[in-house]
C-alpha cells in the first residue's frame, strides 16, 4: 500500500480494554505511514488492576472517565502538533471507541481510525456525549475510519455502521467499512487502514503518472520489463502518487493512424512495476470491462491488488472503438449494460463465497474464488456522460473525465468537456446527483489537463501553463491529475519527471 512520507508524523496506537499497551505498539507500527513515529499510551488501571479508558455504569458509559481519557490524549496531540509533528489517532475496541469521539473534546489531529469500536453511549442518551465536550468543535473535524469485523461477535458490526452515522450526524466526516475477521487488529483491517489513512493524508492535489509504453518506436527502451521497472522505482522517490497504464488490447490500424496508440496488458504491466516499488499506487486508466468476462478480470486484477499489498486504483470505462469490440467478441451497443453488469458482479466477486449469477455472456454456480482483496479496491468510472457520472456514484469512489476538443465527443462517444467552465458545470452535476443520490462520501475526481498536450510538445513553454491550469483544477475540487512527461528514453522521461515533481513540490 502507497505511504504518505511527506513530513514527520506520530501515530498514537490507543490499545483495547484491558490490553497490554504493547499491542497496541506492534499493531500501530503495521498501518503507521512509512517513517512515521508510533506512540501507545496506557490507559488509567481501574480498581481491579485492569487497563481501561472507561468504565461503564447501569446506563452507560461514565462520561467523567471518558473526559478523563480524551484530555489525556488531547494533551499528547496537541504537545506533538506544537512540536512541528502531523498526527493521526487508531484504536482498537474500548480504544476505537475513544478515538471516534475525540472531536467532540476539542482534540483534533488529522486523522482518526477506530477499529472494532463502538459508539460509547452516556446514560442511553447520544446527544449528552457532545454536551461534554469543553473544546468547540472545529468546522472540519478530523476525519474518522470506522471499520468492523464480519466475524466479531463482542462488537458486533452494525454497532460500527450505527457509530458511523452518528458521528456524519455531528458533522464529524465518516467512512464506514467491514471487513473479514474476528475481533482483532487482522491484516484486512491493516490494509484498510493504511489505504484511508494515504488519502487523508497526501495534501494537495495527489498526481498518477502514465508509464510510457504506448512509444513502441522506443522498442526495449521504453516498452521493456526493464524499462517499467526502472521508471516505476523512479517515480517512486521521486513523490508520485500512482503509475498509470492504458487498455487496448486490439486497436484496428485505422483507429491507430488517427492518433490511436499501443498498449500493454495492463495487470502484466502493473504487477511489474508492483514488485519493485513499497508505495506506489498501479492506476488502470482505464481498464474496458466490457472487452473481459467478469471473472476473468476479477481475478486478474484482485491478484494484482492482493500481490501489490493493495495498491490497485481500479479506473475504468465502457470502452469507444468499435473494432476493437468486434475484435474481441464483445458487443459494442451493449458496452454500457456490461459495465454495469461487470461492476455488480465484481464486487461480489470480491466480497462474498458461492456467487450464483447469470449475466449476457456468463452463467455462475456457487463460485467462490479467493484470494479476494482485503478491502475492495478504489473504483474511479471514467467518462464524461451523466451516466457515467451516474454509474460512479453508484459504483465507485471517483470520476474520471477527460478533455475533449469541440467536436470531438461524436468520435469519442462521450460528452465533450472542451474547457475549465465546462468541467466546472460538470462537477456542479456531480454534486446534485450525489445529493439526488443521498450520497454523502464525496467522489475522487481525476483529470487530464487540457493543456498536457502543449506541455508534451514543449515542456520547456508548457510547464509554466500546467501549472497554472492545475492551480484552477485544484480550486474546483479536482484531487487526482492524470498526467504524462515527453521523452523517448528513460533517463528523457525521468528527467521531465523530477522536474514536474520539483514544480509541484511532490517530494
Amino acid at each position: 500500500m502507497r505511504d504518505v512520507d511527506r513530513g514527520s508524523g506520530v501515530l498514537i496506537a490507543l490499545h483495547g480494554h484491558g490490553d497490554d499497551p504493547a499491542s497496541a505498539r506492534a499493531w500501530g507500527r503495521q498501518l503507521a505511514p512509512h517513517g512515521w513515529e508510533v506512540l501507545a499510551p496506557g490507559a488509567q488501571e481501574d480498581s481491579e488492576g485492569v487497563r481501561s479508558w472507561f468504565s461503564t455504569g447501569p446506563r452507560g458509559v461514565v462520561a467523567e472517565d471518558l473526559r478523563r481519557s480524551a484530555h489525556k490524549i488531547g494533551d499528547l496531540v496537541e504537545r506533538l502538533q506544537n512540536g512541528g509533528s502531523r498526527v493521526a489517532v487508531a484504536g482498537f475496541s474500548q480504544g476505537g471507541s475513544l478515538a471516534m469521539v475525540l472531536s467532540l473534546f476539542g482534540v483534533h489531529p488529522e486523522a482518526v481510525i477506530s477499529i472494532c469500536g463502538f459508539y460509547p453511549e452516556l446514560d442511553g442518551n447520544v446527544g449528552e456525549l457532545a454536551a461534554t465536550h469543553t473544546g468547540a468543535l472545529r468546522p472540519s473535524a478530523a476525519p474518522v475510519l470506522v471499520i468492523n469485523a464480519a466475524e466479531d461477535e463482542r462488537v458486533p458490526a452494525f454497532l460500527g455502521a450505527d457509530a458511523a452515522a452518528l458521528l456524519s450526524s455531528q458533522q464529524i466526516p465518516s467512512t464506514y467499512q467491514v471487513v473479514p475477521g474476528d475481533h482483532r487488529v487482522g491484516q484486512e483491517a491493516v490494509e484498510c487502514s493504511r489505504r484511508w489513512l494515504n488519502g487523508v493524508l497526501s495534501s494537495g492535489v495527489k498526481v498518477s503518472l502514465g508509464l510510457p509504453v504506448d512509444r513502441i518506436h522506443t522498442g526495449s527502451e521504453l516498452v521493456s520489463g526493464a524499462a517499467v521497472a526502472d521508471l516505476a522505482v523512479g517515480y517512486e522517490r521521486l513523490g508520485f502518487d500512482a503509475a498509470y497504464v492504458t487498455d487496448h488490447p486490439a486497436p484496428d490500424d485505422r483507429w491507430l493512424s488517427g492518433g490511436g496508440h499501443q498498449a500493454l496488458e495492463p495487470t502484466v504491466a502493473l504487477a511489474v512495476a508492483a514488485a519493485v516499488t513499497d508505495r506506489l499506487l498501479l492506476h488502470t486508466n482505464v481498464y474496458v470491462l466490457p472487452y473481459r468476462n467478469p471473472f476473468i478480470a476479477a481475478k486478474a486484477l484482485g491478484s494484482l491488488d492482493v500481490l501489490s499489498g493493495g495498491r490497485l486504483i481500479l479506473g475504468v470505462a465502457a470502452g469507444y472503438v468499435k473494432p476493437e469490440f468486434a475484435a474481441v467478441g464483445a458487443d459494442f451497443d451493449s458496452r454500457g449494460a456490461l459495465l454495469d453488469e461487470s461492476l455488480q458482479i465484481l464486487l461480489r466477486i470480491w466480497t462474498e463465497s458461492s456467487v450464483e449469477a447469470v449475466g449476457a455472456n456468463f452463467s455462475a454456480r456457487s463460485v467462490t474464488a479467493l484470494p479476494q482483496p482485503s478491502s475492495v479496491p478504489p473504483i474511479w468510472v471514467g467518462g464524461n456522460s451523466t451516466a457515467a457520472i451516474r454509474r460512479a456514484i453508484r459504483f465507485g469512489q471517483g470520476w474520471s473525465p477527460f478533455p475533449t476538443p469541440i467536436g470531438s465527443g461524436k468520435g469519442l462517444r462521450t460528452a465533450e468537456i472542451s474547457s475549465v467552465e465546462a468541467l466546472a458545470q460538470r462537477i456542479s452535476q456531480v454534486q446534485e446527483l450525489c445529493a439526488e443520490a443521498e450520497r454523502t462520501e464525496p467522489l475522487s475526481i481525476c483529470f487530464v489537463p487540457f493543456s498536457l498536450a502543449n506541455y508534451l510538445s514543449n515542456p520547456t513553454t508548457g510547464l509554466a501553463p500546467l501549472l497554472e491550469e492545475i492551480a484552477q483544477l485544484s480550486e474546483l475540487g479536482v484531487d487526482w491529475l492524470a498526467l504524462m512527461v515527453p521523452g523517448d528514453s528513460r533517463s528523457a522521461v525521468l528527467h521531465h519527471a523530477r522536474e514536474l515533481s520539483s514544480a509541484l513540490k511532490l517530494a
